[in-house]
């Protein structure tokens, strides 16, 4: 019997992918990271129930970032580093299993748009987390 369902696995990769951003990537994102956050990313869309548009939207996401990752457009690794890969991550599977509430029934363009939002507002979160664990360590858990 497993201890945790394949949900409870999923949000605790993706938190392990959280803190790896909070705790490594404290003064840089590595091409090698970006590199796993993709493969992660494929993982992710491949196992998540989503709309086909918003499925579009977000292989655009991964292409834009093959392609940052090909040029080494290190300015822009940020984009795809896991503080804010597995933001995207998190609000993807609460999504997908329809923890957040008011998405239900909305058009294309209005879910998308929240969906952004929420994501903006978790990397936020997660990148103000990121700033006290890299001034004060450990002293803020």
């Amino acid at each position: 019997m497993p201890l945790l369902s394949s949900f409870q696995a999923a949000v605790g990769g993706v938190l392990v992918i959280l803190v790896f951003g909070i705790v490594v990537e404290k003064h840089y994102v590595s091409r090698s990271t970006v590199f796993y956050n993709l493969l992660s990313f494929i993982l992710l869309l491949a196992s998540i129930e989503i709309s086909y548009l918003l499925l579009s939207g977000l292989v655009i996401y991964l292409v834009l970032g093959a392609v940052v990752m090909k040029l080494e457009l290190k300015p822009l690794f940020p984009a795809f580093g896991a503080r804010t890969y597995g933001s995207l991550a998190l609000v993807l599977l609460l999504e997908g299993r329809k923890f957040i509430p008011g998405i239900e029934g909305r058009g294309v363009y209005e879910t998308f748009g929240l969906l952004i939002l929420l994501w903006i507002l978790v990397t936020g979160l997660v990148h103000l987390l990121g700033h006290l664990y890299k001034k004060h360590g450990w002293k803020i858990f």
